[in-house]
């Protein structure tokens, strides 16, 4: 028996690390000595030269076949890490290189299924033209047929061809032979794969002794894009096949006490499935007092929170699978008999216990809306901003053999794996692929940004020597933060992993304790330190110097025109302008390595029209970085110094991509909707998730959820692929005007009442 290695892409689906397990099983079938490509000295996780992208897992195709005895017949596992229906160069050079040693031996494959993995179905001639080097291909399950083939060997007959694997009894097998390997080579290598991944924390680790098994077959329900059951007959109904009680009991006890397993993990389809089979597995592992993980996801619904209580400190994540966010599409398109209710249920049941739950979602099914994907993400960051339910959300992806599969006309590619990850396929959904990835993308970033505060914005003051016409804080009283209380909320965000922090205004720099607090900061270990200023004390070259040196690594500049009168005309002091660019000058001339520039603009009724103005004059001074602001709905910015927005989008465009390459531009404050193609721009917006800001009152607030009270929803989100993420757009307080103004309409009467009719 033979088990080769194998050639994955770095980001696989499945864990090819344990596909070894048919081998093993179909050994101890046999009582034949086994010859595992994990399982040797030389076993490990090689990236693959001629691939890139790619390794080899296992010892190399020298050292297997090294190790292989002379025999008149060889079994080789097939799986589908080995890229059916084409030739796999590694699978390719073992065939060959046996075929050449032992040329009158009989060579079969075989696929060893198990389940618990995805099955690639493919066409018999095609898999035996792409390796001529074989004499027979055993599809599907191998423990009946493949002996039965071999004693024909022994009687004369050399098999040919493709022959389909009959369904053996659980019961009546011999547990794997994972006493015919080298376990400690085995549990080495699962070493070696953890290691040079390169991965963070694992939801399924292979850590210590790890061992997998399936505890049952099959599985009862026909969800379509389930590769469950290959080779069930058109209209078969689906079945799962499960050890006995005292079956599965021994199968347990043999792995921990004979093999030496710390860690197990079910690959089954679906373990949860059967009550009574489900309570046994769960009371013999706590009687083994094991660690174990089941990574294909359970039932939500057939999951009870006293087998929550029996996973705590057991498992490392839970699983299951709501499919889609949206009750139609999981009845209707998946066909996944499922209350979502019962999803909701175990998430929190989950939590409410101490366990890790991840719960699997796919995007582009078919007849799938652009509002169904919305609904959802929507139901999966739900999930994960109450309950810290992983969302694990995937491209439908449409393997040959699935119902999801059938009538497409599918490509043959290399491997499956990275496009449930990384590329959707176009023919399976109503939404085109390339808005698909949109929606993928948005949702990574979303999620990424709710890990806890990455950054910490700091008000130290509300005093303001200008008088900004959109200041969002101008209506607060002046005054400026108690620097104790503001070194406190210092402390007690670093302590938490935060590294960056922004001091803040008001005018940040009429505070006295401003730079003591730059330097407290530093001293905390925040590594990036950020001072938005309108810069005119900077004016002042000493405190110019003071400043860009004390510790700081960027400092922003606030310049609302390209000349005195515009600017002066936003910010309402007519010298600002002269004070702010000298301020920039003498900035700029004593800065060190490593502090960067840049200017802000916000966006007015008054200002926009000149932005590409304003860039320009930021070239001029020396600044290569520009942020573009539109205006938050608080303090003086009202609807009445804000400016058109498409039109003024549309000029951020414009200057975007005039200074492309040289400058950089970010955009904030915007819906993604009005300049699309420009999101790299607009990522700023999406990262106040994970800012937290403190008000001069002490007061704590995520910026997202604080700015979110003056967002709303319009029809257009329903299907926008940056819904999950986008707040929706600002909603303006409107100002009245007094009521003594007179307009056309009202010629015909008093609008005072001692203001006589004209």
């Amino acid at each position: 028996m033979l088990y080769p290695p194998v050639s994955v892409a770095r980001d696989f689906i499945d864990y090819p690390y344990f596909a070894n397990l048919g081998a093993v099983q179909l050994a101890a079938v046999l009582g034949a000595p086994i010859v595992d490509a994990f399982a040797l000295p030389g076993s490990t996780l090689e990236p693959q030269p001629d691939e890139p992208g790619r390794v080899r897992l296992g010892a190399s195709v020298a050292e297997l076949l090294a190790a292989v005895p002379t025999a008149d017949a060889y079994v080789v596992q097939y799986t589908p890490f080995h890229r059916p229906p084409t030739r796999d160069a590694l699978l390719g050079e073992l065939l060959a290189g046996l075929r050449a040693r032992h040329p009158d031996a009989s060579i079969l494959l075989a696929d060893c299924y198990q389940s618990g993995q995805h099955y690639v179905e493919a066409p018999g001639d095609v898999v035996l033209a792409a390796y001529p080097e074989v004499d027979a291909w055993v599809k599907y399950e191998a423990e009946v047929t493949v002996p039965l083939l071999l004693t024909a060997l022994v009687q004369g007959e050399r098999p040919r061809g493709v022959h389909i694997g009959a369904t053996p009894e659980l019961d009546a097998l011999p547990f794997p032979a994972w006493g015919r390997i080298n376990l400690e080579n085995y549990f080495r290598f699962h070493q070696r794969v953890v290691a040079r991944l390169g991965r963070g924390n694992w939801a399924f680790p292979i850590d210590g002794h790890t061992l997998p098994l399936v505890t049952s077959r099959g599985c009862p329900f026909t969800c379509i894009h389930c590769s469950s059951n290959p080779g069930r007959e058109a209209g078969a109904p689906k079945t799962q096949r499960r050890y006995s009680e005292a079956r599965l009991r021994e199968y347990l006890q043999t792995l921990v006490k004979q093999h030496g397993a710390t860690r197990l993990e079910a690959l089954d389809e679906l373990i949860n499935v059967n009550e009574r089979h489900f309570d046994a597995f769960l009371d013999e592992i706590d009687t083994l007092g094991v660690k174990w993980d089941a990574p294909n996801g359970m039932r939500a619904d057939y999951l009870e929170p006293r087998h929550l209580d029996k996973m705590k400190g057991r498992v490392t994540t839970l699983s299951v699978s709501a499919e889609s966010g949206v009750q139609r599409v999981v009845t209707e398109v998946v066909k996944k008999r499922l209350d979502l209710a019962e999803v909701v249920r175990a998430a929190e049941n989950a939590h409410t216990a101490g366990v890790s739950l991840m719960i699997h979602f796919m995007i582009g099914l078919p007849g799938e809306t652009a509002e169904e994907v919305n609904g959802t993400l929507a139901f999966a960051m739900d999930l994960w901003d109450r309950f810290s339910a992983w969302p694990a959300v995937q491209f439908a992806t449409p393997l040959p053999g699935t119902r999801l599969a059938e009538g497409r006309s599918l490509p043959v590619v290399a491997d499956w794996g990275p496009r449930f990850q990384f590329e959707p396929s176009p023919d399976t959904t109503t939404v085109p692929a390339a808005e698909l990835l949109r929606f993928k993308n948005t949702f990574d970033k979303r999620l990424r940004s709710s890990n806890g505060p990455k950054k910490l914005i700091v008000n130290v003051t509300y005093v303001c020597n200008n008088h900004c016409t959109f200041c969002a804080v101008g209506t607060r009283t002046q005054v400026h933060a108690h620097p104790t209380r503001q070194r406190e909320h210092l402390l007690k965000y670093r302590k938490t992993g935060v590294t960056m922090v922004d001091f803040d205004g008001g005018e940040p720099t009429l505070n006295p304790e401003l730079v003591p607090l730059i330097k407290y900061s530093r001293a905390l270990g925040y590594e990036r330190v950020n001072v938005t200023t309108n810069g005119r004390l900077c004016a002042y070259d000493d405190f110019a110097k003071k400043l860009v040196q004390s510790g700081l690594t960027t400092l922003l500049f606030s310049v609302h025109g390209p000349d005195a009168q515009l600017h002066a005309q936003q910010v309402g002091v007519a010298e600002a302008f002269d004070q702010t660019v000298d301020g920039i000058k003498n900035c700029l001339k004593h800065a060190p390595p490593g502090v960067e520039l840049g200017m802000n603009i916000t966006i007015t009724k008054g200002n926009h029209e000149r932005l590409g103005d304003v860039a320009q004059l930021a070239w001029d001074l020396g600044l290569r970085w520009l942020n573009i602001q539109f205006l938050t709905p608080f303090g003086r910015a009202t609807s009445h110094v804000a400016p058109d927005l498409d039109y003024a989008a549309r000029i951020a465009m414009g200057v975007i991509d005039h200074w492309k390459g040289r400058m950089k531009m970010q955009v904030i404050n915007l819906p993604f909707c009005f300049m699309p193609g420009y999101e790299d721009n607009m990522e700023g917006d999406m990262l106040k998730l994970e800012r937290h800001m403190i008000f001069v009152n002490n007061e704590e607030v995520n910026l997202a959820k604080y700015l979110a009270e003056r967002r709303t929803r319009k029809p257009v989100c329903a299907t926008c692929p940056h819904a999950v993420f986008c707040g929706g757009f600002y909603e303006l307080d409107k100002v009245p005007e007094p009521e003594w103004i007179v307009r056309a309409e009202d010629l015909v009467r008093p609008v005072r009442p001692d203001v006589p009719r004209l």
